[in-house]
C-alpha cells in the first residue's frame, strides 16, 4: 500500500471541508506515493516520537498537532511584534524534526480540526466514550453538552485521571458539587477566556477542558461553571487512538498502526518535594 492511500482512508472519512477554514491540514514532508512499512498516529510529532516511529519501523506518521513551531511574538491584526525571534527554518526543534524525517524518508500528515469532529473516531467522540459523559443535548461544535447520571465534579476528575491516566490535574468550583449536564471544550479552546460562556449559555453545569488559562479559570468561577482541565494531549489523545483503531479496521494486517503518546515533560513539585 502507499503512502497516498493511506491518507485517502483518513481524507474521504474526514474531509478537508469538515475543518476549520485555513486550518493547516494534509501532507507536511515527505513522498505519497512511498510503500508503506508502518503508520504511526500521534497528538504531537516530537522529536522523540519521531524517533520511536523509526524504531518501530513505520515511515507513516498521522499527527494531529503541527511538525513546525511557527512564528509566536507578533500579532499580525495589531501589527505589534513583541520580541525578537528565529525564523521558522533556524527553530533548533524544527531543523531536529526535519531532519529525522528527511534522514529516514518519513511522510507525515496533519489531521487537526477534520478529526476533532469525526464521528465515532474523532477527538471529540471518543473522549465522551472514555470517560463516560451520556447522551449529546446540545451545546454548539466547540462546546457540546451531553447529559449523564449526576456526578460530583471531584468523582468526575479522578475517573478521568483513571481514564486516561493522568493526574494531578486542576479543578474549578466546589469538588463536592452535582452535576449532570457536561460541555466538552477540549484541545486548546481554553486559551480562550471567556469561551465558558459558551458552555454555560448552553445549560452545562461544568466544563471539561483541554488546557487552560488562567483568565478562562477566574472567568468559570465567575459565572459558577464548574471546570476540569485534563491538558491539552491528555484530552486529543483518545482522539488518536481512535484513529490508529479506524485504521486498524480498513487495513491490511500486514501493515502495523501504533499509537504513540506525546506524553506529559514535566514534573510537579511543591515546597516540599
Amino acid at each position: 500500500m502507499l503512502t497516498r492511500e493511506v491518507a485517502t482512508l483518513i481524507e474521504d472519512y474526514a474531509p478537508f471541508s469538515t475543518g476549520i477554514e485555513g486550518d493547516e491540514l494534509g501532507l507536511l514532508v515527505g513522498e505519497p506515493q512511498r510503500e508503506v512499512t508502518g503508520v504511526i498516529t500521534c497528538w504531537s510529532p516530537t522529536v522523540v516520537v519521531l524517533e520511536q516511529a523509526v524504531a518501530c519501523g513505520a515511515n507513516v506518521i498521522l499527527c494531529h498537532e503541527p511538525l513546525t513551531w511557527g512564528i509566536c511574538g507578533r500579532d499580525p491584526e495589531a501589527g505589534l511584534k513583541w520580541y525578537d525571534e528565529r525564523h521558522i527554518t533556524a527553530k533548533v526543534p524544527n531543523q531536529r524534526r526535519l531532519q529525522l524525517c528527511l534522514e529516514n524518508g518519513l511522510s507525515v500528515y496533519r489531521y487537526h480540526s477534520n478529526w476533532d469532529w469525526a464521528p465515532v473516531y474523532g477527538q471529540v467522540d471518543m473522549l465522551v466514550k472514555r470517560l463516560s459523559l451520556g447522551t449529546h443535548i446540545g451545546g454548539c461544535r466547540i462546546a457540546p453538552v451531553y447529559e449523564r447520571e449526576p456526578i460530583s465534579v471531584g468523582e468526575l476528575a479522578r475517573s478521568a485521571c483513571a481514564l486516561l491516566g493522568i493526574g494531578p490535574i486542576r479543578v474549578i468550583g466546589d469538588p463536592e458539587r452535582m452535576v449532570s449536564r457536561i460541555a466538552v471544550t477540549h484541545g486548546g479552546f481554553g486559551q480562550m477566556f471567556t469561551i465558558p460562556e459558551v458552555a454555560a449559555d448552553s445549560g452545562a453545569e461544568l466544563a471539561i477542558f483541554g488546557e487552560m488559562l488562567d483568565y478562562t479559570i477566574r472567568y468559570c468561577v465567575e459565572i459558577d461553571l464548574a471546570g476540569i482541565e485534563l491538558g491539552h494531549c491528555a484530552s486529543e489523545q483518545p482522539g488518536m487512538e481512535g484513529m490508529a483503531q479506524f485504521l486498524r479496521e480498513r487495513l491490511s494486517a500486514e501493515i502495523p498502526v501504533e499509537c504513540l503518546n506525546s506524553g506529559r515533560p514535566w514534573t510537579y513539585l511543591s515546597a516540599e518535594g
